[in-house]
């Protein structure tokens, strides 16, 4: 909850042109080298960054995975690749279109970076992204989402990049939002899932077919049973923590399917879900924020009543 909290005053102070970093701001990010010349850039809890980062060194140019919620969070990433190689950063791959993972595109774009996505990326970012401002959104939010630098090359199913030798392998997988891509590096075994994968954090899932996602982790398990995981959000993981986060959503799934058998709907099947969820659930991160809203989206999920993003033609 302090998170989101914090994200919301973020845009706020941003929308209003406001400085947002104080004198005793937690550090944006952390650096994990997590394979041979691949870092995660894993943001704390909380902090302006919004979400996590990351980037693969090659031979003869540089990749980046997201750009933050707050271009001076992308800023610090783009000093961070600069202190590590003097390698151009050719790529930036957008993991989705939520804010909080392509607000910093513009400081790339600056460096000469080619910005990367599934196509529905290009169609959402400066459209969907106006529904986490609320009804009540200001002129001055409007603006800063239309500012969004938009992926120059955009593709439907994925796509392979060459950094000199290094190839990285970006697959477009169901799920989160439906404009989903994971980027997996083969020869250090890491899997960079943007927010497929959250871990040991409840999701958003204002976007998500659960089902969808269920399966897709699923798959990082069956293809990548001993990668390295860099979440969308959370501390870097294993396959065991895919294992839980997966197991969360089939709970999920399952806990509401039988509350809904027994005829219940509304705050009292939120409440009985609830209860079964905060026995295993309740020491995750946002689980204060996201439960009861994970509940609710559900429930429209699974009653074919949820409202998701259309996809671009």
């Amino acid at each position: 909850m302090r998170r989101l909290q914090h994200l919301m005053l973020l845009l706020v102070l941003a929308a209003s042109g406001a400085a947002v970093h104080a004198a005793d701001a937690p550090p944006l990010f952390t650096l994990h080298e997590v394979g041979k010349g691949v870092w995660a850039a894993v943001s704390p809890t909380p902090s302006s960054a919004g979400s996590n980062a990351g980037f693969v060194i090659g031979d003869d140019s540089v990749l980046v995975i997201d750009t933050f919620e707050d271009p001076a969070a992308a800023q610090a990433l783009l000093k961070a690749i600069r202190d590590k190689t003097a390698l151009p950063v050719r790529y930036v791959v957008n993991t989705h279109y939520h804010l909080d993972h392509v607000a910093g595109n513009g400081v790339f774009d600056k460096a000469g970076a080619v910005i990367l996505a599934q196509r529905n990326v290009r169609a959402w970012e400066r459209t969907e992204n106006l529904k986490f401002f609320g009804s009540k959104i200001t002129p001055a939010q409007k603006a800063m989402v239309q500012s969004y630098v938009l992926p120059s090359v955009v593709y439907r199913d994925g796509i392979e990049l060459h950094l000199g030798k290094r190839m990285v392998i970006v697959r477009v997988m169901p799920g989160h939002t439906g404009g989903d891509s994971v980027v997996v590096v083969p020869d250090a075994n890491v899997v960079f899932t943007g927010d497929m994968f959250w871990n040991h954090n409840l999701p958003n899932l204002i976007d998500a077919d659960t089902a969808a996602q269920i399966a897709s982790n699923a798959t990082f398990l069956n293809d990548y049973p001993a990668a390295t995981f860099v979440p969308g959000h959370g501390e870097v993981a294993h396959a065991a923590d895919v294992r839980a986060f997966r197991d969360y959503l089939v709970t999920l799934r399952q806990s509401i399917t039988t509350a809904r058998s027994k005829g219940e709907h509304g705050d009292v099947l939120t409440q009985d879900v609830l209860a079964q969820l905060k026995p295993t659930y309740s020491d995750w991160d946002y689980f204060g924020y996201f439960a009861a809203k994970n509940i609710a989206q559900t429930v429209a999920e699974l009653a074919g009543d949820k409202r998701r993003p259309v996809p671009a033609p």
